[in-house]
């Protein structure tokens, strides 16, 4: 009877077993620190000038669904864009400070992607924040600030810390790098990043 149960076990397990998906170092991710963070966080290097991080944003809201313990972090390169690279990584960071990131970081992509009207300026900028509802003395009061100074010295730290190269970068527990090539499809970049999320 021990044997029928035990063979019965193994034949309903046999097709989980199958179904897993095989993650693999040096192919799917690499590691690019040794130590992993204690916390289920998953930070995006992007910019928004990069076609790429646009067509992006949704596969990390649905990830940000899929795991809502998870604690995504957004960290805007400078490298890009050439001269408009800083300016776009302060706007990003006023919009945090400023807690509008939600509403202006898809007008900023979509008047980028969509609409090709890339700013040419700070002063388009501090327009487009105020056409969505950001007061002048608001933006005034942030864009030039001790904290987000603040914030752009941490956001170049990290992009030195992780050797960010290009957009978007995906590092899951501040541990493994994810390599977007191989991974292949939606379903399975989530499945990568919840695997990864369960290691050490």
């Amino acid at each position: 009877m021990k044997k029928y149960i035990l063979v019965l076990f193994t034949l309903l397990m046999a097709p989980l077993a199958n179904a897993a998906p095989e993650f693999k170092e040096g192919v799917e991710y690499k590691v690019v620190q040794d130590t992993a963070s204690n916390k289920p966080v998953v930070t995006e290097f992007f910019s928004y000038v990069c076609p790429h991080c646009y067509s992006f944003q949704p596969l990390m809201s649905k990830l940000e669904q899929r795991v809502p313990e998870l604690e995504l972090k957004k960290v805007p390169v400078s490298f890009l864009g050439r001269e408009l690279g800083p300016v776009l990584q302060r706007a990003y960071g006023a919009a945090v400070l400023l807690k509008v990131d939600d509403t202006l970081n898809p007008v900023i992509f979509d008047r980028i992607h969509r609409q090709k009207k890339m700013p040419n300026n700070l002063a388009e900028i501090k327009a487009i924040f105020i056409a969505n509802g950001v007061a002048e003395k608001d933006f005034d009061g942030v864009i030039n600030s001790f904290a987000l100074n603040g914030m752009i010295a941490q956001y170049d730290k990290l992009t030195e810390r992780f050797d960010v190269h290009g957009t978007p970068t995906i590092v899951v527990k501040d541990k493994y790098e994810l390599n977007m090539n191989e991974i292949g499809s939606e379903e399975r970049f989530y499945q990568t990043v919840e695997y990864l999320l369960s290691l050490d």
